[in-house]
C-alpha cells in the first residue's frame, strides 16, 4: 500500500467541511473532561493518540516523514501546540459553541499572516470583517454569561481570542510546508511540539485517570488526528482564506452537539453573535463577496 489519492471532486471544501466535524466531536469530548482532568492531560492525551495513529500510519502507507524545512516545521508545531492548550481552556472555562466560535475566528488572523508571510492576496474587507469577527464574538460572550453567569469567561475568553491567533499562524505555517512535505509529517510536528508544550501542564496538576475519563481521551485523540490529517490534506489545494470557509461549519456543529448532549444553554444574544461573528470572517476573506459575484442576476426579461 503505497497511500492513497481522493478524487479531485472531493478535495478542497468538501474535506474542509468533513475536518470541521470530527473537530466539533472533538471539541464535544473535550468538554465532557472538562473538572475530571486538567487541561494539560487533555492536550497531552490528544497528542499521544496522534503519535500512536501516526506509527500505525507510516508502516502501513511504507513512507517516511518528509520534513522539508526544519525550522517552518518546528514553528507549526509550537503554534499549533500553543494554540491547542488555550483552545482547551477556552472549553473547558465556556460552553462548547461559544469556545469553538471564539477559536473559529482564525481565517482573519490567517490572512493577515498569509498577506505577510505567503503573498497571499487579501481583500480589502479585512479591516470590516475582522471588527465584525470581534464584535461578534463579545455578543457570544456576554450572550452565554447572562444564561451561566455562575461560569468565569475572564480567562475562558481571553483564551478563545489569542487561540485564534495562534491558530492563524499555524495555518500560514502549514500553508507554507505543504509545498515541501506531506500532511503526516506537518501533524507529526503537530503532535511532537504540542506533547512537549502541554506536558509540564499536565504534570503539575494531575488527576486520576478512570476507564470512562481514558474513553474520552481517545474519541479527543482519534476525532483530532483524522480531522486534522484531513484538513492538512485539504488545505494543500485551497487559500488560507477559503479554508476558513469551511471551518465555519465547526461552530455551528459544536453548539448543535453541545445542546444535544450537554443540554448547554444557547442564549439568543450569543447566537446573533454567532452570526454576526460567522459573517464577518466570511466577509473580511473575501469569500462573501466572491458568493455575492457568482450569484446569477435576472435581467426581469420574459424568457420565451
Amino acid at each position: 500500500m503505497k497511500g492513497f489519492n481522493v478524487p479531485e471532486r472531493w478535495r478542497g471544501l468538501p474535506l474542509l467541511v468533513l475536518a470541521s466535524f470530527l473537530f466539533a466531536l472533538m471539541a464535544l469530548f473535550a468538554r465532557m473532561l472538562a473538572g475530571l482532568l486538567s487541561v494539560g492531560q487533555v492536550v497531552c492525551g490528544r497528542f499521544v493518540v496522534g503519535l500512536v495513529f501516526l506509527a500505525l500510519y507510516y508502516p502501513a502507507v511504507q513512507r517516511r516523514p518528509r520534513f522539508g524545512r526544519p525550522l517552518l516545521w518546528a514553528l507549526r508545531g509550537i503554534f499549533g501546540g500553543v494554540s491547542v492548550y488555550l483552545y482547551f481552556l477556552c472549553i473547558e472555562q465556556l460552553a462548547v459553541g461559544p469556545a469553538v466560535l471564539l477559536n473559529a475566528c482564525w481565517p482573519i488572523y490567517g490572512s493577515i499572516f498569509g498577506f505577510f508571510f505567503l503573498s497571499e492576496r487579501v481583500s480589502g474587507h479585512l479591516l470590516g470583517g475582522l471588527i465584525a469577527a470581534t464584535v461578534g464574538a463579545g455578543l457570544v460572550i456576554w450572550g452565554t454569561s447572562m444564561e451561566t453567569p455562575s461560569v468565569s469567561f475572564g480567562v475562558g475568553a481571553w483564551a478563545g481570542m489569542l487561540s485564534a491567533v495562534f491558530s492563524g499562524a499555524a495555518v500560514v505555517a502549514m500553508r507554507a510546508l505543504r509545498n515541501d512535505t506531506d500532511a503526516a509529517t506537518v501533524f507529526l510536528s503537530f503532535c511532537v511540539f504540542g506533547l512537549v508544550f502541554g506536558l509540564p501542564f499536565a504534570l503539575a496538576d494531575w488527576r486520576p485517570l478512570t476507564a470512562y475519563t481514558s474513553l474520552l481521551l481517545v474519541g479527543v485523540g482519534l476525532a483530532s488526528a483524522v480531522a486534522q490529517m484531513v484538513f492538512t490534506y485539504a488545505m494543500g489545494y485551497v487559500t488560507t482564506a477559503m479554508g476558513g470557509v469551511g471551518s465555519q461549519l465547526t461552530p455551528a456543529m459544536s453548539w448543535l452537539l453541545g445542546a444535544i448532549f450537554l443540554a448547554e444553554p444557547v442564549a439568543p444574544l450569543a447566537i446573533l453573535g454567532a452570526v454576526v461573528c460567522v459573517a464577518g470572517v466570511l466577509w473580511g476573506t473575501g469569500i462573501l463577496a466572491r458568493l455575492l459575484a457568482s450569484t446569477p442576476k435576472h435581467s426581469g426579461r420574459p424568457t420565451a
